[in-house]
């Protein structure tokens, strides 16, 4: 599937660059609206799961009375999170045991990884955002509010895992996995400021 739709990308590109023409290097309209739609519906889906999980049936929490046994807290559900890395490196490690990728200085075979570096690269840069993000708000939450760190760390973990299925399917599906570990870590950052910005007022 993902090589259908690669070579449909790039029938597409070669036959805008034909002739002497100037090639256009924007995306295709079908590709931003399939991008936009799977952006939307995941939104869609995650505010529902958050308001099911956060108010109907709310995650069960230990008692946290103070703010360092919530930072303790957050920081161990981080051991979840941490796994999507951990798959990340086996998966990138036992590709080029099997493949021509085993020699990364000469090169031949760096296509054969290129999927699980990107991969990598990603959830690096999304687990720091998240990770940080977390045990911040958790010095801001009450005992009561702390259920949302368990919701953030399942929507991160779904996340990377729909990331990865989905680019191994077609390049367009990976936003799925994109926004349901971006958009949960923007919402965060932004209550955050928020509580910066009440804590420097007057």
């Amino acid at each position: 599937m993902q090589r259908k739709h690669d070579i449909q990308r790039k029938d597409f590109y070669q036959s805008r660059s034909s002739g002497n023409k100037k090639v256009s290097e924007s995306s295709r309209p079908e590709e931003r609206w399939v991008i936009a739609r799977n952006s939307l519906l995941t939104a869609f889906g995650l505010a529902s799961t958050y308001y099911v999980l956060y108010f109907k049936y709310p995650v069960p929490v230990p008692p946290l009375s103070t703010p360092a046994d919530r930072m303790v807290f957050t920081l161990r559900l981080q051991s979840l999170s941490c796994i999507t890395l951990i798959c990340g490196i086996l998966y990138v490690a036992l590709t080029r045991l099997h493949t021509t990728a085993i020699d990364p200085i000469e090169g031949h075979g760096e296509h054969h990884v290129a999927l699980g570096v990107r991969y990598l690269t990603n959830t690096m840069e999304q687990l720091f955002v998240s990770m940080v993000g977390q045990l911040v708000l958790s010095t801001y939450l009450t005992e009561a509010q702390m259920k949302v760190i368990p919701i953030l760390v399942l929507f991160f973990v779904f996340g990377r895992v729909a990331f990865f299925f989905g680019y191994r399917r077609s390049y367009l599906q990976r936003s799925v996995g994109f926004v349901s570990t971006f958009i949960p870590s923007i919402i965060m950052w932004l209550v955050i400021i928020g509580h910066i910005l009440s804590d420097l007022m007057p």
